[in-house]
């Protein structure tokens, strides 16, 4: 990981601690890469460690369903960087959680699905602040602990049943996937599994693993930086040509065209 200093493009570091699986986030990370060098990480057990290494600008927590010992390790961050501001993304709709999480000093607390124009805005904030570097310490009541319980919504059973399709395409898109390998993760056959995906999400799988390819793709192009041919086997094409041919269905413009844009 990069640390705070080692800024080629004159943007601050944001620290992403992702463990959401949400079809929506990768446009959201590729709205981040406008205003931030990203640096990504899944666990969540390092997340004190991976700080101190890297001291960023920002850090993004990001989750679908929030749990106490995710909000301990956040408050944890909270507590040792209180000058590093925390941006906070949660399926979560509980006042009793918002409420916590700026006692807790998060910078902000935005609720999935964000737009991205929302999302964009408070980028653009945190950027500022970033820039001009540490904020001072804010405040934090002595007896404030992470809440034993959070009341909320469970997930729809029939998203919660497809949770670890999303969560296979969120750790290995790079990789070859197969609808039939996120079937067998989920408990499925491949066509109940085919329909249920399309009824709960609108998009077959497909799509979906399509979606989140060039998402990246996009991330990683307008982050600069990264060669096309990189970007090609990053994001798990094979094949140069067909990349390119998806790239422009989805975006409207040749990879080389979309990076030469985001730079300008």
């Amino acid at each position: 990981m990069e640390g705070r200093n080692a800024n080629r493009q004159g943007k601050s570091l944001l620290l992403w601690f992702d463990v959401a699986s949400s079809p929506q986030d990768r446009e959201l990370k590729v709205a981040s890469a406008r205003f931030f060098r990203i640096s990504y990480s899944t666990q969540l057990a390092q997340a004190l460690q991976d700080v101190a290494a890297v001291q960023p600008g920002a850090i993004c927590f990001e989750f679908d369903r929030v749990d106490a010992p995710s909000l301990q390790t956040m408050f944890e961050v909270l507590r040792d960087f209180p000058r590093i501001p925390v941006l906070m993304l949660t399926v979560e709709h509980s006042e009793a959680l918002a409420v916590w999480a700026f006692r807790a000093g998060v910078w902000n607390y935005l609720v999935k699905p964000v737009s991205v124009e929302e999302f964009s805005a408070n980028l653009a904030t945190l950027a500022q602040v970033a820039a001009r570097g540490m904020l001072p310490a804010p405040p934090r009541p002595p007896d404030l602990h992470v809440p034993p319980v959070i009341s909320s919504t469970p997930l729809d059973e029939h998203v919660a049943r497809l949770q670890p399709a999303l969560q296979y395409v969120r750790q290995q898109f790079n990789e070859k996937i197969t609808e039939r390998a996120a079937a067998n993760l989920c408990g499925m056959q491949r066509f109940a599994f085919s329909r249920q995906f399309h009824a709960a999400f609108g998009l077959t799988f497909r799509e979906y693993l399509m979606r989140v390819r060039i998402g990246e793709a996009k991330r990683l192009l307008a982050e600069g930086g990264h060669p096309v041919t990189e970007v090609v086997f990053a994001t798990g094409f094979s094949d140069g040509s067909y990349f390119a041919r998806m790239f422009k269905r989805y975006t409207g413009v040749l990879p080389s065209d979309y990076g030469a844009s985001e730079q300008q």
